[in-house]
């Protein structure tokens, strides 16, 4: 695991614990905003079985990818980096439409993870795919600081949690290879299918201590370092960022994991039309609030040299939420103005709309009359 903290290079891998949530969109975006401030960014298409990262940067899928790079050996990581039309922008697309990469082997994975960490750049994003297979989990824990993007619904957030639960359980099992009754230990805990009998993070590690204390160590000291950072995508109102709190408490009680949260970012109708003309969101409706959210996301990752820890005043903030929370109600009175400044659709009556139908239509049997009169002529 890379400790972002302590590198100038930053692997940031991306993940959503449910489809839908924008992952793909926050990644591409996120990725072109970063290279704007002169910062060298490549992003990773990981999400392999349904790779389409090329689709929110506006390119075709017609290069090499990882999934050419698995299959045929003669084919080399560095020769799957590509340009992008932004400078300081480089993209490795996925599986390329190579079958048979959903779930791969733990050699691969590992074989991929060494030719990512050797990548020469400022920041490298990983646009992993949705759901807890050990593809998503075991690259989200290539770093410690990877951002987990979650709509405020409760399903999006209970999917979050579960997803960073797993990715806890996953920490514990890679770091106590011994002795061997933790391991028995933990080897155990998924076989026990009895509804909510899988115990928390919290007491796995205090079981691991009562066995081992220096494997219960390692445990607490592996679930410390782990600092995901949320991002609350298609937000609807300000209150949204309770939600994003609620589940930080949650993941802190049962978790003992520290998250923290990197801002949020409102719905906007932009992004669906932004996707239908290939073109990236903030290319395509660059001054929209949601744009400038993204973009404060990406100086807050950029002005943080020891990223995750973000220098926040906290004599005027408490914590990366209650500042998400002051950035949502500011960003939620710029829309209601912008709203209120747009005209004012038309009021019709019963009576006035049937009136201009009736319009209409004379207009068009005048129409249809011309040109009966101008082919008859013509004859």
């Amino acid at each position: 695991m890379i400790i972002n903290e302590e590198n100038v290079r930053k692997i940031i891998p991306v993940a959503g614990g449910k489809g839908g949530v924008g992952k793909s969109v926050v990644t591409a975006n996120l990725g072109i905003l970063l290279s704007s401030y002169a910062k060298r960014t490549v992003l990773v298409d990981l999400d392999l079985g349904g790779s389409n990262l090329h689709t929110y940067l506006g390119l075709k899928n017609k290069n090499a990818g990882i999934g050419n790079f698995l299959s045929d050996r003669s084919v080399k990581f560095n020769e799957l980096i590509t340009n992008t039309p932004y400078r300081y922008l480089t993209f490795v697309p996925g599986d390329v439409l190579v079958t048979g990469l959903g779930n791969l082997q733990q050699s691969q994975r590992n074989t991929i993870a060494s030719r990512i960490e050797k990548v020469d750049a400022d920041y490298v994003l990983l646009d992993l795919g949705s759901g807890t297979s050990l593809n998503v989990i075991d690259f989200f824990l290539m770093s410690n600081s990877g951002l987990v993007v979650t709509t405020p619904q409760a399903p999006a957030i209970l999917n979050a949690y579960s997803f960073l639960k797993n990715v806890a359980f996953r920490q514990l099992q890679r770091t106590c290879t011994s002795p061997k009754a933790v391991v028995e230990y933990l080897k155990n805990i998924p076989r026990d299918k009895t509804p909510g009998a899988t115990p928390t993070i919290r007491d796995i590690v205090k079981k691991i201590k009562s066995i081992s204390k220096p494997a219960g160590k390692a445990a607490a000291e592996a679930i410390a370092r782990m600092k995901p950072q949320l991002i609350i995508n298609m937000a609807e109102s300000p209150e949204d960022v309770q939600m994003a709190e609620n589940l930080r408490d949650l993941i802190a009680r049962n978790l003992e994991i520290k998250v923290g949260c990197l801002g949020v970012v409102f719905y906007d109708r932009g992004v669906n039309q932004s996707v239908k003309q290939l073109t990236p969101f903030v290319v395509h409706s660059h001054d929209s609030v949601a744009a400038v959210e993204l973009d404060r996301i990406a100086q807050k990752i950029i002005h943080s040299p020891r990223f995750p820890d973000m220098p926040i005043d906290l004599e005027e903030y408490e914590s990366s939420f209650e500042l998400a929370s002051v950035e949502a109600e500011n960003d939620f009175a710029e829309i209601e103005q912008s709203a209120a400044e747009e005209p004012d659709a038309v009021s019709l009556s019963h009576e006035e709309f049937i009136a201009i139908i009736a319009s209409q239509k004379q207009q068009i049997d005048e129409l249809k009359g011309t040109v009966r009169m101008l082919t008859m002529n013509q004859r």
